[in-house]
This record gives structure tokens, sequence and C-alpha cells, in this order.
């Protein structure tokens, strides 16, 4: 999968906020005036703290802990599609595509990615041009969730 600059870049704040929230585990013990339902003091995990955005909106360290989980997961700059290719012999190459689990759209995109990186390749080998030989499309049933996977060969034309 390529890794652009900004997928790059905007991974570091999720992960430097989920690092810091995640500091607060050395003040378990260290909470003053957290009590339970009888009164008695006791260790809190995460502080009993909010961050107001404004007068009516604030957020509390769990939502915010969510907030960099969800985008962690989701990573919404990074590519919807991982495409891969291999040679299988002096003029044949087969393409591989897997998009990621979690899109906000792309699914018709393999025929024309297939057809990009098929051109890409040819041009870069000098190739006049190429021929699709087999192309499908399918759903491959992986654990958590299913993926959209894409493959073809194509002959590369002089």
């Amino acid at each position: 999968m390529a890794v652009t600059r900004a997928h790059r870049i905007a991974k570091g704040p999720a992960i430097g906020l989920l690092a810091v929230l995640m500091a607060g585990c050395a003040a378990i013990g260290r909470t003053p005036g957290a009590t339970n339902a009888a009164g008695e003091p006791v260790s809190t995990l995460i502080a009993p703290r909010t961050l107001n955005l404004t007068r009516t909106v604030s957020l509390t360290p769990e939502v915010v802990a969510l907030g960099a989980a969800l985008y962690w997961a989701v990573d919404p700059l990074a590519p919807n599609w991982q495409l891969q290719h291999s040679p299988l012999g002096a003029d044949s190459v087969r393409i591989s595509l897997r998009k990621k689990r979690f899109t906000s759209g792309g699914d018709g995109e393999a025929a024309q990615l297939f057809a990009r990186r098929a051109e890409q390749i040819a041009r870069a080998g000098g190739y006049a041009g190429y021929t699709v030989m087999e192309y499908t499309e399918g759903i491959e049933s992986t654990l958590p969730l299913a993926q959209r996977v894409a493959q073809g060969v194509v002959r590369l034309n002089r």
C-alpha cells in the first residue's frame, strides 16, 4: 500500500493524542475528589475532566479517546484500494486489488484502477499497450469484516 505524506502526517496527531490519553494510566490513584456512590475516595483510570470547546459543547476524555480510535481504524486519508502486481512471464502481469475495510465509497473503482495500473505498467516497460486476458471482482470473507477484491491478468503488447 502506498503511504502518502499526508497519510503519515494525519496519523501522527491521532497516535500522539492516544499516547497522551494513555499516559493518564500513570496517574491512577492521584485523582483528588473522585468518589464512589458511598462517598469513599476511589482511583480512576481517566481523570474526571472535560475539554470545553465552547460554552455549550464539551468533550469528555472517553469521547476524545473513542474519536481517536475510530479515526485510526477508519483512516480517511488512506487510499481506498491496495494494488499489487507480479510478473507471470515475459509479457504477462497479474494485478491484484484489495479494498480497505472501512470506506465511504469507491465500490466501483476497481475496474478503473486495474486499467490505470495496467497502462502504467505497459508504459514503464516500453510496451505499446496491453490486452486484458482475465479480470474478476468479488468479496473475500475475512475477519472481522469482508473485503472487496479484484484481480486480473494482462498481456503486454509490443
